[in-house]
Formats: C-alpha cells, sequence, structure tokens
C-alpha cells in the first residue's frame, strides 16, 4: 500500500506540472496574443480565469504536500490523504490545463502548442495509480469508519 501511495503523489504531482506550465503558457499566450488591437490579458473575463487557474494550482500543491508529509511520517491517515490528494490534483490540474487549452483558442489544438500534450496527459493521469472513481471509494471507506 505504501507503493501505491508513493505513486499516488507521483502522479498528482505530474499532473501538478502540467497544469503549471500551461498556466505559466498561457499568460505568455494572453500578454502576447492581441484582439483588436489590444492583448488579450486586458479582457477581465480572461483575468478572472487566469486567477481561478492559479488559485487551484496551489491548492492542490497544498494538498499534495500535505498527503506527502503523512505519508514520509507514516501517518494512520496517510492512505486517505494521499488518495484525495490524488483526487483533488489530477481533477483540478485537468481542469486548469483543459482551461489553457480553451484560452489559446484553436491554436490550443495544434502540436506547435504544448498545452494541447499537457491536457492529454493530465487526462490520464486520473486514471493512473487508481481511477479517482477508486480514490472516492477510498476515502469513503475512511470515512465510514470513522
Amino acid at each position: 500500500m505504501k507503493g501505491l501511495n508513493g505513486g499516488r503523489i507521483n502522479v498528482a504531482s505530474c499532473s501538478l506540472g502540467a497544469a503549471h506550465a500551461s498556466l505559466v503558457l498561457t499568460r505568455d499566450y494572453l500578454n502576447a496574443r492581441k484582439q483588436f488591437g489590444v492583448p488579450l490579458a486586458s479582457n477581465q473575463y480572461l483575468q478572472f480565469k487566469l486567477a481561478d487557474m492559479a488559485t487551484r494550482l496551489v491548492a492542490s500543491r497544498l494538498i499534495i504536500r500535505s498527503a506527502a508529509v503523512a505519508l514520509q511520517e507514516e501517518r494512520e491517515d496517510a492512505v486517505t490523504l494521499c488518495s484525495m490528494a490524488k483526487l483533488f490534483a489530477t481533477d483540478e490540474c485537468f481542469t486548469i490545463c483543459n482551461q489553457a487549452l480553451q484560452m489559446h483558442g484553436g491554436y490550443g489544438y495544434l502540436k506547435d502548442y504544448a498545452v494541447q500534450q499537457y491536457v492529454r496527459d493530465s487526462r490520464v493521469h486520473q486514471i493512473l495509480e487508481g481511477s479517482n472513481e477508486v480514490m472516492r471509494m477510498l476515502i469513503s471507506r475512511n470515512l465510514l469508519q470513522m
């Protein structure tokens, strides 16, 4: 079980990396791309979306760190926290990557833009090391035994 929990932290961390890269690429794209002579970065809706993405990223990073500490300290709640971290981070990071692709518009689907690869990678993270449905099962089992 220790190996599985470490793997869950690893997969969640991989999603975190893809989401972070997607956020940086999107920020740079919004600053560079102009619409009607104005950078997309000046659009308040896109600013809000970027803020949501950054918030999801930080929350994911924090839950992964918390689970990693619990695992390293061999705490009783390590299995549940690792499951929560994998579930939350992979779902949120996929959302970040997907939003990044959306904000790139049609360019987001082109192989020339790394965002399309991050979306595919982050989607499979929701399945690896136990699907997120299995994570929900492990978390709920623990809650019902309390």
